[in-house]
């Protein structure tokens, strides 16, 4: 605000030109802000040449009224040298200020021991340099790198057999395993990318992604080969075509394969309705991992639990970057892949010395540790920990059970190789509402722009651009879309960089280092995974009553957040929010499915016509009885307790005996943190099979006197 100074002649205090803290001569702040300028002027109406700005101590450092007023001066110096210049182009931040955010916090080049580029080629020197080192540890089976390598060998000269050639796409439909590595590897020997295909997903979904990346043949198991709709020559399985398979020579065939190749497609969220593949290339993940490798000293003796699904980006580390340095993954029972408890087995029994997974997993893993007691979590020494916000009394809770471990905040996108920034948490500050986003990686860097993408100002808000060696190719078979997220920027010293725009809202402090604010648009993450509400919206709305659709998230912690979708139906429609959330189900991955469908008369509006999706409220209750009128309530003490534990966990307000956990919103890692709360030793699996406030408290008084 420019305010019109008083005569200085009669009034010498409020001529003073500087910083005022509180106000000129103890103003109080006018009604316009807590932050202005004055331009002082003289007797005679000629202005003096001097601004003052004014601000309040308790809400700005006077750095940032330093920075307020130096820009405004450059602003105005660009005015008159330019007066036809639009004001969206005029220059806000100085030349030095240029240098240092867009040059000099983006000076991270680092030469990595790359090799010859490749995941596979880097994998393989590690299994000529110490063949009997132990790659994957699945259950009983320890497996070495030698016998991974020969292993990976086969299976690459069995698809190089099938057609499988330089970027051919092929899909990989297996759990977390030994298996799982070595057909990840077979695929980039070949010359393939892998595609992820989780077995969980619905077959629509699968035989989308299918499509949308072209894949020419799928390695699974006899198992889960029906569900690709492939011909059966296309279709691998590993157990039934293993004498096939062994029958190949060990050697690596002879495969061209570039740095600048693909590697993988991994499929997110798409806010057009269908999910998008994102092409990643050797030497962009190749970066990524070893410089996580390399900065905190993972190799040889470092063992890391495979804790994320095969089809989040997240196992990219788990599987190749221990693969690539040496290191050790090992892989949880099958059905405990979700146990807190088996976790914590493992790390005790393996020596776990790392630990990568999104909040939400870890957050387990902490609670676990804390309500059992007896967990020995102390081998851990390296915490890797991103995908989503980290609430910021984590690093302190897990060190509370592994001193001296080194807790890193990770953060980026899968459009640019997982990790993009990093932030070492050394100590906690209660005062911030997160942990920092951090600084760009090696050899990657980040900007960040208004909506006309000039840089902001330090402390600003603005939209979040990754640039470097990390970034993607795009989209497969999208390229208008590849198009609106990808593209080439100059801008004071930088020209021609390709960027990628996140979408996430953030800001620099004074240091350089990135605070993540939100997003502009709506995107959330649930439990990690990156989910467009367009994509929810979408599945629902594909039901034949269901008019339209609005999606919303609810919950303040990533563990607590929950999809809702509010459906408004044809007229004269009759169908139930529960039919609504099993019809999403048949085409959406388990962690898209909405917790519960509103049924609704109309969307609330905004007074510009728009829906209103700040006033649409999640469901108050959690019941899900099949049967109308009140639910029945709970009968004993052991019912009480699960009654209590689903509430907290469901955010319900009250539960019957027979409602289902399942169908009131409740999933695998609800169920898992309702069961830490019942009780910490209870196997997880028990809910599964006894879902209802009855049948689970009949299960937990048996055991009372079982024991």
């Amino acid at each position: 605000h420019l305010d019109r100074a008083p005569d200085p002649a009669t009034d010498p205090a409020d001529a003073a030109v500087g910083f005022v803290r509180g106000g000129p001569a103890g103003a109080t702040p006018p009604p316009y802000g807590e932050l202005w300028l004055r331009l002082v002027d003289a007797p005679d109406g000629e202005l003096l040449g001097t601004l003052d700005v004014a601000y309040d101590g308790g809400l700005f450092a006077e750095e940032t009224a330093q920075r307020f007023l130096g820009h405004y001066r450059t602003l105005l110096a660009g005015a008159v040298a330019d007066p036809g210049r639009p004001l969206s182009r005029l220059p806000l931040l100085t030349e030095a200020e240029l240098h240092r955010m867009l040059v000099e916090w983006n000076d991270t080049h680092t030469e990595l021991p790359l090799h010859d580029g490749t995941l596979h080629g880097s994998f393989a020197r590690q299994a000529e340099r110490r063949p009997h080192a132990v790659a994957v540890v699945d259950g009983e089976r320890r497996v070495t790198y030698a016998e991974t390598d020969a292993a990976a060998n086969r299976l690459a000269r069995h698809l190089r057999a099938l057609g499988v050639t330089r970027e051919t796409p092929v899909g990989l439909s297996l759990p977390r395993s030994a298996e799982f590595l070595v057909a990840a590897l077979a695929v980039l020997k070949a010359g393939g990318a892998y595609v992820p295909l989780d077995p969980a997903y619905p077959r629509a979904r699968l035989r989308t992604m299918l499509a949308d990346a072209r894949c020419h043949v799928v390695v699974t198991s006899e198992e889960s080969a029906g569900r690709f709709g492939l011909p059966s020559e296309r279709t691998v399985r590993l157990d039934t075509d293993a004498a096939a398979i062994a029958a190949h020579p060990d050697t690596a065939p002879d495969a061209a394969v570039a740095p600048d190749d693909l590697c993988y497609i991994i499929f997110t969220s798409g806010s057009t309705g269908r999910p998008k593949g994102i092409a990643l290339r050797h030497a962009g993940v190749l970066n990524n991992l070893l410089d996580i490798d390399t900065r905190y000293g993972v190799g040889p003796g470092d063992a890391v639990l495979a804790v994320s699904s095969p089809s989040f980006d997240m196992s990219v580390y788990e599987f190749l970057g221990t693969a690539v340095c040496g290191a050790t993954v090992v892989v949880p029972d099958r059905g405990s892949e979700k146990d807190p408890a088996h976790w914590a087995e493992l790390i005790r029994t393996h020596g776990i010395t790392l630990w990568n997974s999104a909040p939400s997993l870890y957050e387990l893993l902490v609670t676990h540790a804390e309500r059992a007691g007896d967990a020995d979590l102390t081998s851990l020494r390296l915490s890797l920990c991103g995908g989503d916000w980290i609430p910021v009394g984590l690093p302190d809770r897990i060190r509370a059970h592994s001193p001296g471990l080194r807790f890193i905040a990770l953060g980026g996108a899968t459009e640019a190789s997982v990790h993009s920034t990093v932030h070492e948490v050394v100590r906690t500050d209660p005062a911030r509402a997160s942990i920092p986003y951090g600084r760009p990686m090696a050899n990657q860097r980040t900007y960040v722009l208004d909506a006309a993408r000039r840089p902001v100002p330090v402390g600003v808000p603005g939209e979040l651009y990754l640039a470097g060696d990390g970034l993607a190719r795009g989209y497969t078979g999208e390229q208008a879309v590849t198009d609106a997220r990808f593209g080439t920027w100059s801008h004071g010293p930088v020209t021609g960089e390709r960027l990628y725009r996140t979408g996430d809202l953030v800001r620099y402090d004074a240091e350089g280092l990135l605070e993540l604010l939100g997003r502009i648009d709506f995107q959330v993450k649930i439990r990690g995974v990156r989910v467009e509400t367009g994509e929810v919206e979408a599945a629902v709305t594909k039901h034949p009553a269901v008019k339209a659709c609005v999606v919303t998230a609810h919950g303040t912690a990533d563990h607590d957040k929950r999809l809702i979708a509010h459906a408004v139906l044809h007229p004269g429609d009759k169908v139930t929010g529960e039919e609504l959330r099993c019809h999403a189900a048949t085409s959406l991955p388990p962690a898209m499915v909405p917790a519960a469908v509103v049924l609704l008369d109309a969307f609330p509006l905004t007074p510009n016509g728009k829906v209103d999706r700040t006033a649409l409220s999640a469901p108050r209750g959690a019941s899900a009885e099949s049967g109308g009128g009140d639910p029945e309530i709970p009968r004993d003490a052991w019912e009480r307790r699960v009654a209590e534990a689903w509430c907290e966990i469901l955010g319900a307000e009250d539960v019957g005996r027979d409602g289902d956990f399942f169908a009131a919103g409740g999933d695998s890692l609800a169920a898992i943190r309702i069961v830490q709360l019942i009780d910490p030793h209870l196997p997880v699996a028990e809910l599964f099979d006894h879902p209802t406030v009855r049948t689970l408290g009949a299960r937990l008084r048996a055991l009372e006197e079982e024991r």
